[in-house]
């Protein structure tokens, strides 16, 4: 069994959609939370909280690993760190004005847009397995959300913007493959919170935290950090050891968990059709996981009957 599963992570790409697979379930269960939180406090206030708990706890985390947490001299993480603010502030407003899934289904068309600029900047073209993957999970997303798609025009237009600048963001990340994850989500974290800082006083928006004086509200709050920040340093690890087509697409299964939580937690009502749906999304990330190739297994195995006999 032990062989088995060391050889399923033999293969890098099979090791950043487990990556992207913990990521999802992260950045659902932060969108739920936002979610239920945007009935409590304005939406940018809680996109400044979620990005500071975030900036301190990757800050943390850097500098006991000895890392130097602060990079100023990287133009490319710069470039980074402003997109994916921007990609924030727009998802974070439409977390606050639509079901978490109907956010999720939008943003999940990210894997299209990598898969169109990955072959131009990155020279990974999106082959035929992941091409498959991409009709499964859009097919998917449509199933999901067919009774939701196209209301709340503003909203949604935000999480469009979102998705294509989150399919920028996971090219630069490919770009960044060298810098530790730590170091990078620090980065866009600090920028991030300081960004939404001067929008909330630029916009005349009453920072207000009232709200927090209720545990529940506390508690929540606390877990959009942690699970912002795991899902963060998640997507960064599984772009700097993926191929950006392929990783990007097994993100489609953030829409899976999306859809749970609208059922199990806010108890929208759910079809037939939108479990086959859900069925379609996780198939797509399963779709992706490419098995060993034959001739590394046969030398695996070789090696262990090597070893067995000198033992």
């Amino acid at each position: 069994m032990n062989s088995r599963f060391t050889r399923f992570l033999s293969s890098p790409n099979n090791k950043a959609i487990l990556w992207m697979v913990l990521g999802g379930f992260d950045f659902a269960t932060m969108a739920a939370l936002i979610h239920a939180l945007g009935k409590e406090s304005d939406w940018l206030v809680l996109a400044f909280l979620r990005m500071f708990l975030s900036f301190v706890f990757s800050l943390i985390l850097a500098v006991r690993a000895g890392l130097t947490p602060i990079v100023l001299d990287r133009p490319l993480l710069w470039l980074r760190s402003f997109v994916g603010c921007s990609a924030m502030v727009a998802t974070f407003y439409a977390l606050t004005r639509l079901p978490i899934s109907d956010v999720a289904v939008i943003t999940e068309t990210k894997p299209i847009w990598v898969a169109l600029l990955a072959g131009y900047f990155l020279g990974e073209a999106a082959g035929k397995r992941i091409w498959v993957s991409i009709i499964m999970g859009m097919t998917g997303v449509i199933l999901v959300e067919h009774t939701h798609i196209g209301n709340g025009s503003i909203a949604g237009l935000a999480a469009l913007y979102g998705a294509l600048a989150g399919a920028v963001v996971m090219i630069i990340l490919r770009k960044l493959r060298g810098l530790d994850p730590r170091v990078i989500v620090t980065h866009f974290t600090g920028t991030a919170s300081l960004t939404c800082l001067i929008l909330i006083f630029a916009l005349g928006k009453d920072f207000d935290l009232s709200f927090l004086a209720e545990t529940k509200n506390l508690l929540m709050l606390a877990g959009v950090g942690v699970f912002g920040t795991v899902g963060q340093l998640a997507m960064t690890k599984a772009f700097a050891i993926g191929e950006a087509p392929g990783v990007s697409a097994a993100g489609f299964i953030k829409v899976g968990f999306s859809a749970g939580y609208d059922v199990l937690v806010f108890k929208y009502a759910i079809e037939l059709i939108t479990l086959l749906g859900i069925t379609l999304i996780l198939g797509s990330t399963a779709w992706l996981i490419k098995p060993p190739a034959r001739k590394a297994v046969v030398e695996e195995v070789k090696e262990e009957a090597r070893g067995m006999e000198t033992g």
